[in-house]
């Protein structure tokens, strides 16, 4: 049996493998680059306009991950002090209140983005939204320094990504 074994049988494996292994190698690699293209393809397919407010503040988590922020934390529904993500980048703290609404934010979620920024100790309160926002909230956040990031801001991140 044994000499069955190493005259026959493992060259004859040894030379199967050397065969197939070029094939082995190129079907891992090509897995690779469809996984690859498959979570890029998910980002670029989002359309944030039919999420909820959970899922868009979950996407929006992730687009942040993907764009070199760190520390990025989608919190709690309730009690979150009107922020919905915690994210830091270059040293410094972002508070971001995500909005997903069809018409302009008012100056309520600049008020609460400043508040939970303060909560949470964080430099610099954020409003994003997948809409435009209302001049009086332009003109509040100008005054009391809140970021405000508007659909274009959003598509913008998202191209980003996308790269």
């Amino acid at each position: 049996m044994r000499l069955f074994y190493y005259l026959i049988a493992a060259p004859a494996l040894f030379l199967l493998r050397v065969l197939f292994w070029p094939f082995k190698t190129i079907f891992r690699c090509a897995g690779r680059i469809h996984g690859w293209r498959k979570e890029r393809r998910r980002f670029r397919r989002a359309d944030y306009d039919d999420m909820d407010g959970w899922e868009f503040e979950e996407y929006v988590g992730g687009l942040l991950a993907r764009d070199g922020y760190i520390h990025v934390e989608v919190t709690r529904g309730s009690g979150d002090q009107g922020v919905d993500v915690l994210a830091q980048r270059d040293g410094v703290s972002y508070a971001i209140q995500c909005k997903h609404y069809r018409a302009k934010i008012s100056n309520k979620a600049v008020q609460e983005a400043y508040a939970g920024a303060e909560f949470y100790g964080c430099d610099v309160p954020v409003v994003l939204t997948n809409s435009y926002f209302t001049p009086s909230a332009e003109e509040l956040a100008d005054e009391i320094g809140v970021e405000l990031w508007d659909r274009d801001e959003l598509n913008r991140l998202v191209r980003r990504v996308r790269r």
